[in-house]
């Protein structure tokens, strides 16, 4: 039998807001790819990946800062095919992508990685 500790998602002691930037690819009449994008705010659970939970990431991603967010709301990981980039989590001043989701009844597991600064000319 497993324990359903998904209520703890809900628990302030737990919980910390924090914002995810979701984009969605479309195509305009001329054939041109377009990203629109939006600010959603979010809360859930926030914590360092572990080592073991790494080990689900590409080889190229595991030596990149990672945080794993527990939350009652879908995270995506980006979809060539249906044109949706994976969402971005804006935890405590840093970019984070996020690079698989699991689903689990009440609540989803994901884990991002950090992006590189974005550099200004």
């Amino acid at each position: 039998m497993a324990l359903d500790i998904s209520y703890l998602l809900s628990d302030p002691d737990f919980c910390a807001a924090f914002t995810v930037e979701r984009c969605v690819e479309s195509v305009d009449d001329k054939g041109r790819a377009q990203l629109t994008s939006e600010v959603l705010p979010w809360r859930g659970v926030v914590q360092p990946a572990t080592p073991r939970e790494l080990e689900r990431l590409a080889e190229g991603d595991r030596d990149r800062e990672t945080i794993t967010v527990y939350s009652r709301e879908p995270l995506r990981v980006g979809q060539r095919p249906e044109g949706t980039a994976a969402d971005v989590i804006l935890w405590q001043g840093q970019r984070y992508e996020v690079a698989s989701v699991e689903t689990w009844p009440g609540y989803v597991r994901a884990l991002a990685t950090l992006l590189p600064e974005a550099t200004h000319d």
